[in-house]
């Protein structure tokens, strides 16, 4: 019995390693829809250089998360999402008690459209509407607020919105 034992568990520990643990991804409800293409992000708003931050942090963010192929030929692809960018608002957000006539900090909002397509023209999400806004500070009275860093933390965050949008989209 106490020899058993041993290689009884010796055959259980091989036949785990062998099995794996059959773990199996969620990116199989996609089906033959993992590959898609990218349009350029079209900016009709007021914010500088916003359509091309949102554009790489959408492409890093498919090619990062893995659910989707991202191709550079829309006639190979499954899916096409085409983003568009307006309603840029920037507005004062907080003020100085002692100087109440230059805000220290503003609110940037923005709205991005996105429409995902796939191959035979169909429409999958028409115009669906998301928005995001971040705040950004003046280090000082003297200074002006530095926009950039802030622009590119709304792309991020729009990025990532519209990768989870077109990833948690019913097939």
């Amino acid at each position: 019995m106490g020899k058993i034992r041993p290689s009884l568990y010796f055959f259980l520990v091989i036949v785990f390693l062998l099995n794996g643990c059959r773990y199996k991804s969620n990116t199989f409800k996609i089906g033959n829809s993992r590959s898609i293409y990218v349009h350029a992000v079209r900016n009709e708003s007021l914010a500088p250089q916003l359509g091309l931050f949102l554009s790489k942090n959408i492409r890093e963010n498919i090619v990062q998360r893995g659910h989707f192929v991202l191709t550079s030929d829309k006639s190979v692809s499954a899916l096409i999402l085409k983003v568009s960018l307006d309603d840029y608002r920037k507005t004062p957000e907080v003020y100085n008690p002692n100087d109440t006539f230059v805000a220290s900090g503003f609110n940037l909002k923005i709205n991005a459209k996105c429409s995902l397509i796939n191959n035979r023209g169909k429409v999958l999400l028409d115009d669906v509407v998301l928005t995001d806004n971040v705040s950004v500070l003046r280090r000082s009275s003297l200074t002006k607020p530095s926009d950039r860093q802030a622009v590119q933390s709304l792309a991020e965050s729009l990025g990532r919105q519209i990768n989870h949008l077109i990833e948690n989209y019913s097939w």
